[in-house]
């Protein structure tokens, strides 16, 4: 499909519930006006991003990390059901009494995966050249996309809120270099960076997440930051 994307969001409020009836909803929110994590530029969702699908009744699909194999819900026959506010794309799907339907609940519910993902491609976006964090950096608007689908469960995120903090680090100081630092300024900012970084991702260490889940931006970002942290090591 062409310019098909998706966008990952991290750690997000899923709620879950369990009704009257048996049913297991899952309640989310893709948020309005909110500046993403650098993605060789910035991108915000305006509040009419969506109206054009929500208008025209599309039927758009609620998976399991992303898989077509597992279909959790549709707006067609009324177990996903979206709505916009002043705040953003409200999601409430109905799983199903599948397998794979029952652990999803259960890894929302245990906090295991809290992901929440949409696939779409753009139908008018708009961009500006902004000041940010003392750059001038590409931004864009998504004024109006077409929405397909939503996962839950996204199991490789490619942008963990954080490693978006980390490499938002590293573009701020991407025109550093060691010799620019102090060794003062240096730890400090190798202190930073591991504070971001997850326990069990040590800073001398590559990612854990297995190389054939990884896309090639991911991969090049995994070398950048592995390339900046041994850059930090010099003279320290």
């Amino acid at each position: 499909m062409k310019d098909y994307k998706t966008r990952e969001l991290k750690a997000v409020d899923l709620q879950i519930r369990e009704n009257e009836d048996g049913k297991k909803t899952i309640e989310g929110l893709i948020p309005f006006n909110k500046r993403s994590e650098y993605m060789g530029f910035y991108e915000y969702i305006t509040p009419s991003a969506f109206n054009k699908t929500l208008a025209d009744g599309a039927d758009v699909r609620a998976l399991q990390n992303h898989d077509t194999n597992k279909l959790l819900g549709r707006v067609k026959n009324g177990s996903l059901r979206l709505r916009t506010d002043d705040f953003g794309l409200h999601i409430e799907c109905d799983l199903p009494d599948t397998s794979y339907g029952r652990d999803v609940y259960n890894l929302i519910q245990g906090g295991y995966n809290t992901g929440l993902s949409f696939g779409f491609t753009t139908i008018q976006d708009r961009w500006e050249v902004q000041e940010i964090n003392g750059r001038q950096e590409q931004v864009c608007y998504l004024l109006e996309v077409r929405l397909y689908e939503v996962s839950f469960c996204v199991s490789f995120p490619a942008y963990e809120d954080t490693n978006s903090s980390v490499r938002d680090l590293m573009h701020a100081f991407g025109n550093l270099h060691s010799e620019d630092l102090s060794d003062e300024d240096r730890q400090i900012l190798k202190d930073k960076m591991r504070e971001l970084i997850p326990e069990d991702k040590p800073a001398d260490q590559p990612s854990t997440t297995p190389a054939d889940a990884l896309t090639e931006v991911e991969k090049e970002q995994e070398r950048q930051l592995d390339a900046f942290l041994a850059e930090l090591d010099k003279g320290v």
